[in-house]
């Protein structure tokens, strides 16, 4: 892997293919390698950049690191691509990724000329997600209290959090085996897309295209967000890919690849 200096970390990142790129951002307890796939389908028509997010595999943090926010990540993929990319990318995100590479199309469009967000989980456009949101974090308080960081990341990993980390149960152990290594850079990405705040004159005033992927597996809260920022965000839309009991770009790398390649022209 390569790997880029910027503000104060390492970013370490790797690509594959040829034209026109593509940037692939994780969500929270996977590394870039989760991208495999999805990356294979690009490679012929475009060019997959896949890094690593500051604190997960091969990327550093900053000593005592507590807390991220969104566009601190959005920053960090943008010195990436200004260093990496020589013309606008797609970025893709997955989770947290997916509103991180939102912050980009919407503060940096001269970097981009569309995004894919794979099951953003902007709950706040939902307020009856508030008091879930609420019991889900009183849950991992009191894990954390009864048996430590390793049982909150327990609970966390098993999917039963219905608004942090919604459809984490999915992925396998190997998957997120680097989310049990490093709790504390979990811990730091949990308040981050809630804290995110967006006005809505910026959404209804997106001047690039986006497609918001959902498939069978997406869980409901995350689906009604999907519906609620496509009502906002100017020329986006909804794209439900047959990915199955996975994550869509686990289960359907070829159709998320198409979405992306659409806006890759």
């Amino acid at each position: 892997m390569a790997v880029l200096e910027a503000r104060g970390v390492e970013i370490a990142w790797r690509d594959r293919g040829e034209g026109r790129p593509v940037l692939l951002i994780h969500e929270t307890a996977v590394t870039a390698t989760i991208w495999n796939p999805l990356a294979e389908a690009i490679s012929d028509g475009a060019r997959a950049i896949a890094y690593d997010r500051r604190g997960w595999g091969s990327s550093t943090a900053p000593d005592g690191y507590q807390r991220t926010t969104i566009e601190e990540q959005s920053e960090d993929a943008a010195s990436l691509l200004e260093s990496a990319a020589t013309e606008p990318s797609v970025p893709c995100g997955a989770g947290v990724g997916a509103v991180i590479a939102l912050d980009l199309l919407l503060r940096r469009p001269e970097l981009v000329t569309g995004a894919v967000l794979i099951e953003p989980p902007l709950l706040g456009l939902l307020p009856a997600a508030t008091e879930i949101l609420s019991d889900d974090r009183v849950r991992l308080h009191e894990a954390l209290a009864s048996g430590g960081a390793q049982e909150a990341i327990r609970l966390y990993l098993s999917g039963t959090l219905e608004a942090l980390g919604p459809g984490v149960g999915r992925l396998d152990d190997a998957a997120t085996s680097d989310a049990r290594e490093r709790p504390a850079v979990l811990f730091a990405e949990l308040g981050a897309t809630a804290a995110w705040s967006t006005p809505l004159s910026r959404l209804t005033d997106a001047s690039r295209p986006s497609v918001i992927v959902t498939g069978p597996s997406t869980p409901s809260l995350v689906r009604d967000a999907a519906a609620a920022l496509e009502q906002r965000l100017a020329g986006s839309a909804v794209r439900d890919v047959d990915s199955g009991a996975e994550a869509p770009y686990v289960g359907a790398p070829t159709e998320v690849a198409e979405a992306i390649l659409g806006l890759n022209s």
